[in-house]
């Protein structure tokens, strides 16, 4: 007969009793109280005493963190953080910097992220940077445009915003160029050592999007050019045009366009037909021949339609519905009355563009470019017209009889001249002679950047501090400073070079640490030389009321200790 098993009481030596109360284990009591079951071990092997006193002396801990904020009882300085939203260690920043109670650090704390916070299209976050991370705009680039734009942070935000929506639009992500999917459009550049910059303003140059003008470049470098074509490709133009369907105009039109090779027209008009089709297609109730035929018959550039079609992978009914409502809004712009702000009318635009001798294409880039009104545009050529024939340009003995006339002469742009007089309010002279004084500042330090061949630059001695150094590099050496630093002081006080070296270096002076007979550049320096934390040595020396030296060996003698334990 089979005995049964005695009942055995192992789990019970696990237990732990701790102020009248019994525990699964030492493990569970710690969970329960709220504290650290590594730390009380710590503590216990550090001093040599039992369990029960290491939980006394966290227990006791736990009670000094303590404290009473707003008629409320907080556990912890991490809790009443955590609830208000605040940083732990700005707290304690104005608690041990400045000698505030907890109480008055937690006012200061709150009181400054109240004075923090951002609010923008009736939302608030907690700083102007969150909001800026929020959006996916970087801080910087917002903060840059305030500075050279002068708006406020919600506008220069909103301003981002959409230049970086319309660079979305033109410059999708992920990138794809040659049947290859990149990331985004800097990793396709990387791959065929190309600079992202140049491809830019090639695409903005030429009208054409980012892929035909890696196409430029790459045909540019006949090394890196990769062969990516049908083998059928070796045959002539006229048999490979029979074969695809292909109008041998086309090839030599796109030749002439891209000054691309044969094989990346055909290539280029393989890819199309394999999108758009040759075959006939019925748009708005009418049946076309094809494409073409239907782009002709609207009056419509083929050419647009395809390479939106291809870029932006929309459907021929979406792309012509885009262009012909385009088309239409122009030719009803065209008929529309103009009336300027001076109370002048014409009939037309046209009419407008004869009388002020205009074209049309700048009034449409100009409202194109600021989104605005045909009125607004043609106000703004009409006041630019007007202040370039008010005046006489005379510079210097020579007296111009039109205002183009000199700026083509003095080989300043006309465009920004007009645009200065009208914004600032300047004569003709004083226009044409900013940026004349501009281009031979510029002039003068590319000449500076580029050296002569076969003559070295003399060397600037300077007597800084009672010694002569052979030049400005030997002085920033020999001091142990930085040429930033320096060139930062002389732009802020407009100070003279040897002030600033001194300034500079007595800087430097108050900054050197000294501890255990050598001298460390920073405090910051010989905390991270020892391998201490910086604000545990800054704490302890402010509490303790000792110097940081005297925190530090307390410190490493700590360390000593626990390892010989």
């Amino acid at each position: 007969m089979h005995k049964p098993r005695r009942r055995t009481n192992y789990y019970e030596r696990f237990y732990f009793e701790y102020d009248g109360m019994l525990y699964k284990s030492k493990k569970n009591c710690c969970e329960q109280l709220g504290l650290e079951y590594g730390s009380v071990l710590g503590y216990r092997r550090v001093n040599n005493c039992s369990f029960t006193e290491a939980i006394d002396h966290f227990k006791g801990l736990q009670e000094e963190q303590q404290f009473i904020f707003r008629n409320r009882k907080w556990l912890s300085l991490q809790t009443c953080c955590d609830y208000y939203g605040l940083n732990k260690y700005s707290v304690l920043h104005y608690k041990y910097d400045y000698g505030f109670t907890i109480q008055e650090s937690l006012e200061k704390a709150i009181k400054h992220a109240e004075q923090l916070k951002f609010k923008y299209k009736g939302k608030t976050y907690p700083s102007f940077p969150q909001c800026c991370k929020q959006m996916g705009i970087p801080t910087n680039t917002v903060r840059k445009c305030m500075k050279e734009t002068g708006r406020s942070k919600a506008v220069a935000l909103t301003y981002c915003i959409k230049k970086a929506e319309e660079r979305k639009y033109g410059n999708p992500s992920p990138f794809i160029y040659r049947n290859k999917e990149y990331p985004m459009f800097t990793k396709c550049c990387c791959e065929y050592n190309i600079e992202p910059e140049k491809v830019r303003q090639k695409s903005k140059a030429l009208g054409v999007p980012l892929q035909r003008a890696l196409d430029y470049f790459l045909l540019e470098h006949p090394v890196r050019r990769k062969k990516e074509f049908d083998k059928n490709l070796s045959e002539s133009t006229s048999e490979l045009c029979r074969t695809y369907g292909i109008k041998r105009s086309d090839i030599y039109n796109y030749l002439r366009r891209n000054n691309s090779s044969k094989e990346e027209a055909i290539k280029h008009y393989i890819e199309l037909n394999a999108t758009v089709g040759s075959e006939p297609i019925v748009f708005q109730g009418v049946e076309y021949v094809d494409l073409r035929e239907c782009c002709r018959m609207l009056d419509i550039s083929y050419r647009w339609v395809c390479e939106k079609i291809l870029n932006q992978e929309l459907s021929v009914e979406e792309v012509l519905l885009y262009y012909k409502g385009k088309k239409e809004a122009l030719r009803k712009m065209e008929k529309e009355p103009i009336r300027l702000e001076n109370g002048v009318l014409y009939n037309n635009l046209a009419e407008f563009c004869t009388a002020l001798k205009i074209r049309k294409k700048d009034i449409y880039g100009y409202i194109y470019a600021n989104d605005c009104s045909v009125s607004e545009a043609a106000t703004y050529y009409a006041d630019r017209q007007m202040v370039s024939e008010k005046e006489i340009p005379q510079i210097g003995d020579h007296i111009y009889k039109d205002l183009r006339e000199c700026c083509k002469d003095q080989k300043v742009p006309y465009r920004w001249v007009c645009n200065k007089m009208l914004q600032e309010d300047v004569s003709v002279q004083d226009a044409v002679q900013y940026y004349k004084r501009k281009q031979e500042k510029r002039q003068q330090k590319a000449q500076r950047q580029v050296p002569v061949k076969g003559k070295m630059p003399e060397p600037q001695h300077v007597n800084v501090l009672g010694k002569k150094y052979e030049s400005k590099e030997r002085c920033y050496k020999g001091l142990g400073i930085t040429k930033k630093s320096v060139q930062n002081h002389m732009k802020k006080t407009s100070c003279t070079f040897e002030e600033a070296v001194v300034y500079c270096y007595e800087k430097k002076l108050e900054k050197q640490f000294e501890f255990r007979g050598e001298i460390y550049k920073s405090y910051n320096a010989c905390c991270t030389a020892y391998n201490l934390a910086q604000e545990y040595v800054a704490i302890k020396a402010k509490r303790e009321k000792i110097t940081r030296q005297e925190a530090m060996e307390k410190l490493l003698a700590q360390r000593e200790s626990e390892k010989t334990i």
